[in-house]
């Protein structure tokens, strides 16, 4: 019986696919921040024990009624004197994958199943050319790269290691409700680390596959952090009872029968070690039983693993950490990371007090201070964060910006809190609450003690935050300006740059259009100030930078910026706002930032998007600032040219996948 086909026909948005489901069983609920206290496990009895209770009482009520979501528009450092541009990051000192990473003198570039290294020679680029001197052949398709002193690191999908929808059995269809369904089951995870002491000859120091989902990394004091949520192809149980507590306690104990024949084995992650020829010559558990915790409140059966890989010594043996919860972003600063997840409350668990939150976020904090990861806290807020760059922390304080409600019934509101470690808790120390009523955030960034918030409806509020005494964070200044930004970043101390969409308003309806690229000026905290924007294309124009902070490049040291555009004009007068431009070109756009802080545009470079049987579809896009040349960077091409000159192309190499 398939209860779950009552929901068919609901809107339901991303955002709440990714999280309804962050407590499958206990939610927390009727004050702001929990008291959490993480447990460890004394046998594989105990273990296997809690798991197979949280799977049991999944189950959910199918007298559900979830509201439908906003249906408005869905927006998909330090100054480094370095001669190249590094990948664009959240935090300085913690680095973050991409598709590609750069030396100074070799680029090492992601395709499908590989990784090419290029010798640039940036030297001799008008005479020799750049060559691809060596290949990284994977056994599997590549996820993304680090660069680390000598050593290259590779995270890929193995092989058949893409996963699949957990269905209990394959012959009904996947389920909607009541478990982690975006987790796939038997999915995989590849960490190979690659020693580039000669470029020209890679020798792989280690290569291992774990189980889980990838979902997200960082590098931090020469230390490797791999995240994954694992979910384990349990057997068809029940996921829905009548709502009476009769038949919730039938369903438990049903399922607890089902899931009491399962060992230990069958509900945690294991490992495979491999050789150079591609031989395993290890298979255990990727996490010791004494290794994992658990939080005081149950947050459901899936397992976060947190993999450490010292990168002083890649060959030597990881370190694993379990954590018996689950995991929707990631944030971590040089000392700290934060594993956050929100929970929709009043949905699934009847037992929550009607004065708590709809929505709220759990965070817990692990410190990365010591070579192994070590629990520290956890706690929670009202609302839902944006994405990573709700987060920032800044002298051991934490700031999270959240939104509750919804823009559709005008009751959504946002919030800013400073949350610090307290007794083994991460508890509110200051706030701002309702702030722009009946708007969503669209941007967030914290940056030392600064923050800055963009919402949304029809013109795009800038706030500008001080966070100086986080026991009373204040609100310093606000700009209304039209369009809306989704990405944030400092250009030097008295500037931001943002990214982000102009847009129409017609008879109370709001049109995006083209790409648009803002200019604040804050030297005046309190009274920001827009001083340039530049418009890129038309409706229908869209670039990577929009939602991946990545594939945004930006050179401090000679104020250059660079990212990918696909780009969509108007041939001739649109009829109408809502009228979609004609694809004219897809490719990389350079600008500068002059003296006189203005964009000033340098030229673009061409590149070929992906074609498939329908439709012509762009690929990821880097730019590389190198000495005095840019290098557009696909899985497929690298094209070069000189600054001075950018729509005129110097080398172009084809990288054969």
């Amino acid at each position: 019986m398939n209860r779950c086909r009552n929901l068919t026909g609901l809107m339901i948005s991303f955002i709440l696919a990714l999280t309804i489901f962050a407590s499958i069983s206990g939610c927390s609920g009727g004050s702001d921040v929990g008291n959490p206290e993480t447990i460890t496990f004394a046998s594989d009895e105990a273990l296997t024990a809690y798991l197979v209770d949280q799977y049991a009482q999944s189950a959910l009520p199918d007298t559900i009624d979830i509201e439908r979501t906003d249906s408005d528009m869905q927006a998909p450092g330090a100054l480094d004197e370095a001669d190249y541009s590094k990948t664009n990051v959240q935090e300085a000192g913690v680095d973050e994958s991409d598709k590609v990473k750069t030396d100074g003198t070799y680029l090492y570039v992601a395709g499908d199943t590989g990784v090419d290294i290029i010798n640039i020679a940036t030297d001799t680029i008008f005479e020799d050319g750049m060559k691809n001197i060596s290949r990284v052949d994977v056994d599997g398709s590549v996820d993304s790269l680090y660069l680390y002193a000598e050593t290259l690191i590779i995270l890929y999908t193995p092989d058949n290691g893409s996963g699949r929808s957990w269905t209990g059995e394959d012959d009904i269809e996947p389920i909607n409700m009541g478990m982690p369904y975006w987790i796939p089951v038997n999915a995989k995870i590849g960490i190979l680390t690659i020693d580039v002491s000669d470029p020209a000859n890679p020798i792989t120091t280690k290569n291992i596959q774990t189980d889980g989902f990838l979902v997200s990394s960082r590098l931090t004091g020469g230390r490797l952090y791999v995240i994954s949520q694992y979910f384990p192809d349990i057997p068809p149980i029940e996921r829905w009872y009548d709502g009476s507590e009769a038949d919730q306690s039938e369903t438990y104990d049903a399922n607890k029968q089902k899931l009491d024949a399962l060992t230990l084995d069958d509900f945690i992650p294991s490992y495979q070690e491999y050789d150079s020829a591609s031989f395993m010559t290890e298979n255990s558990r990727l996490i010791a039983t004494e290794d994992f915790l658990r939080p005081e409140t149950p947050n459901g059966g899936t397992i976060v693993s947190i993999i450490t890989v010292d990168l002083a010594n890649p060959a030597k043996d990881f370190e694993s950490l379990g954590f018996i919860s689950d995991v929707h972003y990631v944030y971590a600063s040089t000392s700290a990371l934060y594993l956050v997840s929100t929970e929709y409350n009043h949905i699934f668990n009847m037992d929550v007090k009607a004065d708590s939150p709809d929505q709220q976020t759990r965070i817990s904090k692990f410190d990365l201070s010591a070579p192994t990861v070590v629990y520290k806290a956890a706690g929670s807020v009202p609302g839902r964060i944006l994405n990573q760059f709700s987060l920032g922390e800044y002298k051991g304080v934490l700031r999270i910006a959240t939104t509750t409600g919804y823009v559709w019934d005008d009751s959504s509101k946002n919030q800013v809190y400073c949350i610090a470690e307290q007794n083994d808790t991460l508890s509110i120390i200051g706030r701002l609450e309702d702030l722009a009523p009946g708007e969503r955030l669209y941007a967030a960034r914290f940056i030392a003690d600064k923050g800055y918030l963009v919402t949304f409806v029809e013109i795009d509020p800038l706030f500008t935050l001080d966070l100086s005494d986080p026991q009373n964070p204040l609100v310093a200044g606000e700009l209304k300006v039209p369009g809306y930004s989704t990405y944030i970043h400092p250009v030097g101390k008295n500037h931001l740059l943002t990214i982000g969409k102009g847009v129409v308003v017609e008879n109370n309806s709001v049109w995006y259009q083209g790409l648009q690229m803002s200019l604040f000026d804050i030297s005046n905290f309190a009274s920001p100030e827009l001083i340039s924007v530049e418009k890129i294309g038309d409706r229908g124009t869209e670039s990577e930078a929009l939602f991946n902070h990545k594939a945004l490049t930006f050179w401090a040291k000679n104020n250059l910026i660079a990212l990918p555009v696909n780009l969509y004009e108007h041939l001739s007068p649109p009829a109408a706002p809502w009228d979609y431009g004609t694809q004219t070109f897809h490719g990389l756009y350079v600008y500068q930032i002059t003296a006189e802080n203005k964009f000033e545009y340098s030229g673009r470079i061409r590149m070929s998007p992906k074609k498939n049987d329908f439709y012509f579809y762009p690929d990821w896009l880097r730019g590389i600032f190198i000495d005095e040349n840019i290098y557009a960077v696909s899985a497929d091409t690298v094209k070069a040219a000189n600054i001075e000159s950018v729509n005129e192309i110097l080398d172009s190499l084809d990288l054969a996948q």
